[in-house]
């Protein structure tokens, strides 16, 4: 990312705001010290996401958690500095158009270090706390992930399917901040889980390099139902869908990993019945990611008709969705539980609320009638920034109502 045209405007733009907001960063000791960083900085990246293709270890930590905290940093101080410039600069223009406002005055000997003093702090404090914010949610969220456990009452539900237990990983996206460890700790947590199933709602993977390992971790499965997956938005990138999906075909042969696009699979627990229905990601191969909220509907839509199509009436119901706006259409087909990801729960969040609510299902339990949605928060991510929405395996258990 930070190698390419918008990391590197980012970046300019953040020094921009800084200089405007601090005078001393405009010498040529300060330009210098910010090329020299952003040199090291890129240079890193370089590393990780062309040299070190799934290497891991303290070196390596390093060089993602320096990429992740200077992207968040940049992006932070652009978003709390200009506000502030801009302020400051009509301000300005407001004194120098107002006739009334007299000729500033110069400050008394005594005072004048005081004021640089101050200005050196006020011109600081932008640049100081997005660096602090970017560094620490950065570290928090290279942390790792949380094993959360959630209990689903199904109304209704089979004896024989009461306790059924599922695993779910979601928006892993194996690439430039998350190696292939990362997954394999998650999937040693599913197994450890003694989960029934073990479902990947999407977003798996980013860098196709990878493809192999990644794989390799997901059929080390022990689950007695194996792992289904669907794709996600990342997945359907033209340089990503070929290499995923003939990794997919491959697995598809041992028999342990199986993946549902507007398909689905009629599973036997105990002798009873489980149905899991996978449905696709509502975007054109390639095309756009944020689709009008109309074009997208009848997307999801024509997907659940070809998804459901033959399914039992009746029979209990689980359904894998990306993005979980399709939650309402799975209710009204009286799916008992959607497991979606997609949000990452924003990735920021105080109290367990996410802090921007972009989705109208943003991060953990919701219902309609007698149907019930999990929107993961992401077990892995893409920039690496968490604060109050930590990495998640989650581990859900059927109980009979």
């Amino acid at each position: 990312m930070l190698l390419y045209l918008p990391g590197i405007l980012l970046a300019l733009l953040a020094f921009g705001v800084t200089a405007g907001l601090w005078p001393a960063v405009r010498s040529r000791k300060g330009f210098a010290a910010f090329v020299g960083t952003a040199l090291v900085i890129h240079g890193a990246w370089f590393l990780i996401t062309h040299v070190l293709h799934g290497a891991s270890g303290p070196l390596v930590f390093v060089l993602r958690v320096l990429a992740g905290a200077w992207t968040v940093s940049c992006l932070a101080c652009v978003l709390l500095g200009a506000p502030v410039l801009l302020a400051r600069t009509v301000m300005r223009l407001a004194r120098r158009l107002s006739r009334r406002s007299p000729a500033p005055e110069a400050p008394p000997p005594a005072l004048s270090s005081q004021v640089d003093r101050r200005a050196f702090l006020q011109g600081a404090a932008v640049p100081a706390v997005a660096v602090l914010a970017g560094t620490g949610g950065t570290v928090n969220g290279m942390k790792g992930f949380v094993v959360r456990n959630e209990t689903v009452l199904v109304p209704g539900l089979d004896r024989a399917l009461d306790g059924f237990r599922i695993g779910q990983i979601s928006d892993v996206h194996v690439g430039a901040y998350v190696d292939v460890g990362h997954l394999g700790r998650a999937i040693d947590a599913l197994n450890d889980s003694g989960a029934d199933l073990h479902v990947m709602t999407g977003d798996l993977i980013d860098d196709v390099v990878l493809v192999r390992d990644t794989f390799a971790h997901l059929e080390r499965t022990r689950a007695k139902h194996g792992m289904l997956a669907i794709l996600g938005n990342h997945e359907k990138r033209r340089s990503t869908l070929r290499a995923v999906m003939g990794a997919y075909d491959e697995a598809a042969s041992r028999d342990r990993l199986r993946l549902l696009v507007d398909r689905h699979v009629l599973l036997r627990h105990n002798e009873a019945p489980l149905q899991v229905v996978g449905v696709d990601y509502p975007m054109r191969v390639g095309g756009r990611h944020g689709l009008p909220a109309s074009e997208r509907n009848t997307l999801m839509r024509n997907s659940a008709d070809v998804a459901f199509a033959g399914a039992g009436n009746g029979l209990t119901t689980l359904c894998l969705s990306h993005h979980p706006d399709f939650f309402p259409i799975a209710a009204e087909r009286g799916v008992a539980l959607t497991l979606a990801g997609h949000t990452h729960g924003g990735q920021v969040a105080y109290d367990g609320r996410p802090i921007v609510s972009s989705y109208r299902y943003m991060l953990g339990r919701y219902r309609q009638g007698d149907s019930h949605l999990y929107v993961s928060g992401g077990t892995g991510h893409w920039l690496p920034f968490r604060v109050g929405v930590p990495a998640e395996v989650t581990v859900l258990t059927l109980r009979a109502a």
